[in-house]
């Protein structure tokens, strides 16, 4: 094989190997909320550590404009509001 064969083999080898790849962030999160928005808040989803990002992530959406924010999962009222809704749910 000549080095041109060699070369167009890599580059459809790179190709097709990051043709899948996602080039989002790993974490939902890049930064995080610390004031109580409690009253504000219409859903929250968390999500646990995963091999894509090692920390848990709580993402509130507000009530009336639908904005996402990420909750900071140490502030403690977040940690209220957690615990409130694993109450609720819990059979």
């Amino acid at each position: 094989m000549n080095c041109r064969t060699v070369s167009v083999f890599m580059v459809l080898t790179f190709i097709t190997l990051t043709a899948g790849v996602s080039v989002e962030p790993r974490c939902r999160c890049s930064g995080v909320e610390s004031r109580r928005v409690g009253k504000m808040i219409k859903s929250v989803e968390v999500f646990p550590p995963s091999p894509h990002c090692t920390h848990t992530e709580i993402i509130a959406t507000l009530k009336g404009n639908g904005q996402q924010i990420c909750l900071n999962t140490k502030a403690p009222w977040v940690i209220q509001v957690i615990e409130k809704i694993i109450a609720n749910h819990s059979p």
